[in-house]
């Protein structure tokens, strides 16, 4: 009798670890799903992910390039560039708009990035004259338009715009790319790193967001991109 009833106890304790289990499964995949929605929202105002995802079959696999469809129209800004110029976006109309957000302190994505917009543009050949290049500070307190010139000068970034302003004015444009950045505590120094969004915007020569690529895609891709556009 005793040994039937610890039989049962361990039955009946292994079901409900299984039960269990499936919850949390259930739990976290709702999770993910409901985190997709958002993000699938935010980029797709209006679509739905539930239907539009399967409509034509399968979902195309990410390549690291999310097409803006629609274009976005991008609000005009003005920041400093590294010869202390003024420069707005709506400046550099009739030109395709290459823009990534960093700063010159950065050790590793943003150093990385600049190295992979000279491909871009060395790629572009006199194509590339049609191409604004926008590097654009999310550090203004250090990369002042002298830091610029100086950081831009040393790793020979030549034909790529650094901009730089005040910190609320930066803020304020990036809200419309998604873009996000906090400083970290200082050492004791006083140094500090910058944690902030990566990859780089495309917008065409109406001022208008058609592209916007992850860090790490290959140059390669993006000049294939810009080509065909170029071309059109």
């Amino acid at each position: 009798m005793a040994e039937r009833k610890q039989a049962k106890t361990s039955i009946r304790g292994y079901l409900l670890r299984r039960i269990q289990l499936g919850l949390i499964s259930a739990l976290l995949v709702g999770i993910a799903a409901l985190a997709m929605a958002i993000a699938y929202g935010r980029m797709y105002p209006g679509a739905n992910p539930q239907t539009d995802s399967f409509e034509g079959g399968a979902a195309p696999e990410f390549d690291g390039s999310i097409i803006i469809d629609p274009p976005l129209a991008m609000p005009d800004f003005t920041l400093r560039d590294q010869s202390n110029k003024s420069v707005s976006l709506v400046d550099l109309r009739d030109n395709f708009v290459l823009i990534t957000f960093g700063y010159t302190n950065c050790p590793d994505v943003c150093p990385l990035t600049l190295n992979e917009f000279r491909s871009i543009r060395e790629s572009l050949g006199s194509s590339s004259e049609e191409v604004a290049f926008l590097f654009i500070s999310v550090d203004g307190e250090r990369d002042t338009p002298e830091a610029l010139r100086s950081y831009f000068a040393l790793r020979e970034l030549d034909g790529i715009i650094g901009l730089s302003g005040e910190e609320e004015a930066v803020r304020a444009l990036g809200l419309d790319y998604g873009l996000s950045f906090e400083m970290t505590k200082p050492d004791k120094r006083g140094g500090y790193l910058v944690n902030h969004t990566a990859g780089s915007f495309l917008l065409d020569r109406n001022g208008r967001w058609i592209r916007r690529y992850q860090f790490g895609l290959p140059p390669g891709r993006i000049v294939a991109d810009l080509e065909e556009l170029l071309a059109a």
